[in-house]
């Protein structure tokens, strides 16, 4: 039997009768990156995974090929909309979320997009992505609530103490980037939401995109010709052995942790680079984005004990067994944004004179959603917020050193307790 195109929009045969909540799906399915393509079939299974998990017999998935093209991601908006979407998840390229944002504003039916470009964000565009941004936020947070401890338990040590404890605080970063869109808005982060923070970036090294462009700038982030000009002189006045072990040796690198926003086999070219050139990771800790939230990156030993955001371990670990055991295979990267796409819908669903539709407050709820990966909300400006752990990275595994929080901070009434409404992963 054939769908029908009833006065409200697409209606399934074995739907007749119901008050139907149509979910527009934009995603790149004929893009002619195979990567894109591989990733939009991904984000659409586990779109349908969530559907189930919802189990609400409203709910009608609309999925449209945006070939991972602009006029593409318009002709498949256009036809969601006739179909009757009362919401849209996609596109994953900003520049597709450009092109079809003004069509769904038209018909007044809100956005949650996959782009990470900040700028397609607002007025009914929600942006369901993660934002370095927010990895920046969480890292400095740690950093320095850590650094309060060290020095509250170096203040409470009476001058005889036997107790030692270490003064392992990290006052200054050093930031070792690639030169391209995302390291401008790392490095842009790190500066404005270091200022309140009494950490300094005392170093910013930027290399290229061919692997061959990233050894000057790791030497010149690591000093080297101020060291080897130290190491110089040291000898000079009878220094032996190693410098390092020597109490006279007088130079030390101007920053205690190292900031180095890349991923894959870009980051295993990249980090080695660095103890190379003198700077030990046992002393000077390598920081990441959740760019590091990546396996293949457990065997890289210049990466051990490097710290980094990404969504908590349990939510992750349940998303990914679930959608292996549906699927026999292991999610994309972006399939969780899919899944946690379906998952806001039901909690935003209200019911006006002409039927149902997506409430843009409740979109906003200040409590969030908790899906595949944790917790999120949005705020009045479309971007995500996010409550990350931190994990540190060590030999064939993920540790987490700082749980996500369980809600977020809300502006409460008198009497009110925070509560965290919205949609629950299934287990």
């Amino acid at each position: 039997m054939e769908e029908n195109l009833g006065p409200n929009g697409l209606v399934p045969p074995h739907m007749e009768g119901r008050d139907l909540v149509r979910i527009g799906l934009l995603l790149p399915f004929s893009a002619q990156s195979a990567a894109l393509r591989k990733e939009a079939r991904s984000m659409l299974s586990a779109a349908q995974m969530a559907l189930f998990e919802t189990a609400d017999p409203r709910l009608v998935l609309l999925p449209k090929d945006t070939a991972g093209t602009e006029a593409g991601a318009q002709s498949a908006a256009q036809a969601v909309i006739k179909d009757g979407a009362a919401i849209i998840l996609g596109p994953v390229l900003g520049g597709a979320v450009s092109a079809v944002s003004p069509a769904a504003a038209s018909a007044n039916i809100p956005m949650i997009a996959f782009s990470t470009d900040r700028s397609v964000a607002g007025e009914g565009v929600y942006l369901l992505s993660f934002l370095p941004e927010a990895d920046v936020a969480r890292m400095l947070d740690f950093i320095t609530r850590r650094n309060q401890k060290t020095f509250e338990a170096l203040a409470m040590l009476r001058p005889d103490a036997e107790t030692v404890v270490e003064d392992k605080s990290i006052h200054a970063l050093a930031l070792l980037r690639p030169d391209n869109g995302y390291g401008d808005r790392i490095e842009e982060a790190l500066f404005s939401q270091s200022a309140n923070t009494g950490l300094y970036i005392t170093d910013i090294a930027r290399y290229g995109r061919e692997s061959q462009s990233m050894a000057a700038p790791a030497r010149q982030i690591a000093h080297v010709d101020e060291r080897n000009a130290a190491i110089a002189l040291w000898t000079k006045e009878g220094g032996i052995g190693d410098p390092g072990l020597d109490p006279a040796f007088e130079f030390s690198l101007p920053y205690q942790a190292i900031m180095l926003p890349e991923s894959g086999i870009r980051l295993r070219s990249l980090a080695p680079l660095l103890p190379i050139n003198g700077v030990d990771p046992k002393i000077t800790r390598f920081i990441g984005t959740s760019l590091w939230n990546d396996e293949d990156l457990l065997h890289e030993p210049a990466l051990f004990g490097g710290w980094f955001p990404a969504p908590n371990a349990k939510d992750s670990a349940s998303f990914a067994q679930n959608y292996e055991r549906n699927f026999a295979e292991k999610p994309s990267r972006l399939a969780s944004l899919a899944h946690d796409g379906v998952l806001v819908v039901v909690p935003s669903i209200s019911k006006g004179q002409t039927g149902t539709y997506i409430d843009r407050v409740k979109i906003e709820n200040p409590g969030g959603f908790r899906g595949a990966d944790g917790l999120f909300r949005f705020d009045q400006n479309g971007l995500v917020e996010r409550a990350l752990s931190v994990f540190e990275l060590r030999q064939g595994k993920f540790r987490e050193i700082e749980p996500a929080p369980e809600q977020f901070d809300l502006p409460l009434n008198d009497g009110e307790e925070a509560a965290l409404p919205g949609a629950l992963l299934s287990q």
